[in-house]
C-alpha cells in the first residue's frame, strides 16, 4: 500500500466515514506495517487533540523546528524500512505542527482553476458546465452524483455535467458550501486559485475570491485533505471544526491574537498557511461565522475595514475606496442581515470615525 492511500483510510477511520472494505484493507495494512502503525498513532493523537492544545504545539514546533531542519528526512514508499534514529523525529514535526505533512511522497499534481485538465475528470470540453452568481446573488446547484453546493455572490463554479472517471472534480472561483454525496470509490476534488481540498467527509466551506488577500476552507463535519498548488507533496487533513487559512507571505501576517494558531511553514517555502478553528457565535448553537451567509447573514467579528469592505462589496454591490489607508486597519464586530449599505455604515461609524459619501454604486470613505 502506498502513503498516499494509508492516509486516506487513516483519515476516513477517523471520521467514521470508513466503509467496512476499507476498514478491512486498513486494518491488514497497520498489522504489518509497524512504521504505518506509528504514523497512525500519531495521527489519532492530532485528531482527538482539544482546541487549548494548539498553543502547546505551535510552541514545540518553534522548539523542534531547528533540530529538524538539520536532519533530512529520506523519500520512502515503505515506512516500516525508515531507520529508527530518524523517525521520532519526523512524526514529533506531524504532531506539533498538527498537520499532517507527507514528505518526499509522489503526488498527483493537480492543474490550476483557469487550466482544467480534461482527462482529470475523464471528459470532452463541451460537456463541462459553468454557473456564476452575480453580487447579491447565491445559487443552489444539485450535482448528477447527489452532490449539494450553494454557491455565494460573485461566485463562479465549473463542474462536468456527469462524473465518469476515477474522481468527481470542479473548479471554484468565489465562495461556496459543499454538501458532498458519498462514494468511497470517487473521491470529490475541488481545485481553487491556491489549493485543491479532497473530500474525506461531507460538509465544508470554501472561500477562494480572485481579489482577497487569503483563500479559507472551513470544515463543519467528515473530513478534508487540502493541498497548495506549490507544494504539492505537503498534506493538510482537517477534522471537524478547524478552517484552514491560505494566504502569501509570512505567518505572522495571517495571526490574530484571539485565535490559537499552528504555524505549518517557513516564510522562505512559498505559500503561506494556519491551522486554526472556526468561529461558533454562541456555545449552544450550531451558527457559525463562516458559513452564516448561507442564512442570509454578513457576520463580522473584530475583522479590519479593509477585509470587511470586500465583503461588503458582494453583499451590496457597491465598490468601496479609501482615501486613507490608515482607516483600513480599523476593526468591527457586528451583524447584517436587512440593512442597506447607508445603515450598516452609518453602524459603523457608531465604532471608528470616518464619513462616507456614495455616488451610484461607489462608496467613498473619507
Amino acid at each position: 500500500m502506498g502513503n498516499d492511500r494509508f492516509i486516506e483510510l487513516a483519515s476516513k477511520k477517523l471520521s467514521n466515514e470508513i466503509s467496512s472494505d476499507e476498514e478491512k484493507e486498513l486494518q491488514h495494512c497497520l498489522a504489518n506495517s509497524s512504521g504505518y502503525r506509528i504514523q497512525f498513532e500519531a495521527l489519532s493523537a492530532y485528531w482527538k487533540s482539544s482546541d487549548t492544545e494548539y498553543a502547546d504545539n505551535a510552541l514545540a514546533f518553534q522548539k523542534i523546528k531547528s533540530k529538524i531542519k538539520s536532519q533530512e528526512v529520506a523519500p520512502e514508499n515503505h515506512p516500516e524500512t525508515r531507520t529508527l534514529k530518524k523517525r521520532p523525529l519526523f512524526y514529533l514535526w506531524r504532531a506539533a505542527a498538527a498537520v499532517v505533512l507527507v514528505a518526499g511522497c509522489s503526488y498527483f499534481f493537480y492543474s490550476k482553476l483557469s487550466t482544467p485538465t480534461n482527462s482529470a475528470a475523464g471528459l470532452k470540453p463541451s460537456t463541462w458546465q459553468n454557473k456564476s452568481t452575480f453580487v447579491r446573488e447565491k445559487s443552489a446547484i444539485l450535482l448528477t452524483d447527489g452532490t449539494r453546493i450553494t454557491l455565494n455572490s460573485k461566485s463562479s463554479l465549473r463542474y462536468p455535467a456527469s462524473f465518469t472517471g476515477k474522481t468527481r472534480e470542479v473548479y471554484l472561483s468565489g465562495e461556496a458550501f459543499f454538501d458532498v454525496h458519498k462514494d468511497h470509490d470517487h473521491p470529490f476534488i475541488i481545485h481553487t486559485e491556491k489549493m485543491n481540498i479532497k473530500v474525506l467527509g461531507t460538509s465544508f466551506n470554501v472561500k477562494s475570491y480572485p481579489n482577497d488577500s487569503s483563500s479559507e476552507t472551513t470544515l463543519i463535519k467528515g473530513a478534508i485533505e487540502v493541498t497548495l498548488d506549490d507544494r504539492p507533496s505537503d498534506r493538510i487533513i482537517l477534522k471537524p471544526s478547524e478552517k484552514l487559512i491560505v494566504k502569501k507571505g509570512t505567518i505572522a501576517n495571517v495571526q490574530k491574537k484571539q485565535d490559537k494558531l499552528v504555524p505549518a511553514a517557513d516564510a522562505d517555502s512559498g505559500t503561506q498557511y494556519v491551522l486554526t478553528s472556526f468561529t461558533r457565535l454562541h456555545p449552544d448553537d450550531n451558527v457559525v461565522l463562516e458559513t452564516s451567509w448561507t442564512q442570509n447573514k454578513l457576520i463580522f467579528r473584530d475583522e479590519n475595514f479593509a477585509d470587511l469592505a470586500n465583503r461588503m462589496e458582494r453583499w451590496y454591490g457597491v465598490s468601496i475606496q479609501f482615501k486613507n489607508d490608515d482607516m483600513k486597519k480599523y476593526r468591527f464586530t457586528g451583524t447584517y442581515q436587512k440593512e442597506s449599505i447607508n445603515e450598516a455604515l452609518d453602524a459603523l461609524q457608531l465604532t471608528e470615525k470616518f464619513h462616507y459619501k456614495i455616488k451610484d454604486s461607489a462608496v467613498y470613505i473619507y
